[in-house]
């Protein structure tokens, strides 16, 4: 593991993301990023995905996207002395929700932002995404989710999920192990000693992790 200097881990909502890097960071005495959720705007945009009546989406994406671009430059700067950085998000999916809420004249100001911040972005040498089958997002978020998560029209999160899995299917820009995460308990120490192995031992390419 001590070759990996900054690990990635992202997925579906309610897949466990956070959790696995918070693992991660104790076992290896690593930094850890979480993404940063805090957005003045994020209540009325749940509300209007629940409404119809949207007046917000900008404003909450440009929110995330600063927040997550000021992680970014943090990272970069403490990659030059922190011998491994672990984050529960990855940069550049960022766009994926942006493309299901902004309108076209919207997504072309966010575009306009997102390829200037990309560029100084620090790339992960390993993505770890974490897969859950959209019925099983479903009832993870009706089981922990948010209030706010469990109002939002299930044709929401439909297209949530299907965003993703796209995105990680044709995702080539690092190392990226695929893990079923209806196959992990991350409250079993058996099963996080043997995910923790897969992760140390991949290096190159796409791998997909099912442990029967």
């Amino acid at each position: 593991m001590s070759e990996f200097r900054y690990i990635v881990v992202d997925g579906l909502i309610r897949a466990g993301k956070t959790r696995l890097a918070q693992i991660i960071s104790e076992k290896f005495n690593a930094r850890l990023f979480c993404d940063n959720k805090e957005n003045p705007f994020v209540e009325d945009f749940f509300s209007s995905l629940a409404t119809g009546e949207d007046s917000v989406s900008l404003k909450t994406q440009l929110i995330f996207l600063l927040n997550r671009y000021s992680q970014q430059l943090e990272i970069k700067q403490k990659e030059l002395f922190q011998k491994m950085t672990v984050s529960d998000y990855i940069f550049y999916r960022d766009g994926i929700y942006a493309h299901l809420i902004l309108n076209d004249e919207e997504l072309d100001i966010y575009k306009k932002m997102f390829n200037i911040f990309s560029e100084n972005v620090l790339r992960s040498e390993l993505v770890v995404y974490l897969q859950i089958s959209f019925s099983e997002m479903l009832r993870r978020i009706r089981e922990s989710g948010s209030r706010q998560e469990k109002n939002v029209p299930s044709e929401y999160w439909r297209e949530v999920f299907e965003a993703y899995n796209y995105y990680f299917f044709n995702y080539k820009s690092s190392p990226l192990l695929v893990v079923n995460m209806e196959k992990v308990d991350l409250e079993n120490p058996e099963d996080i000693q043997h995910l923790l192995q897969e992760i140390q031992n991949h290096n190159k390419g796409t791998r997909y992790y099912a442990p029967a």
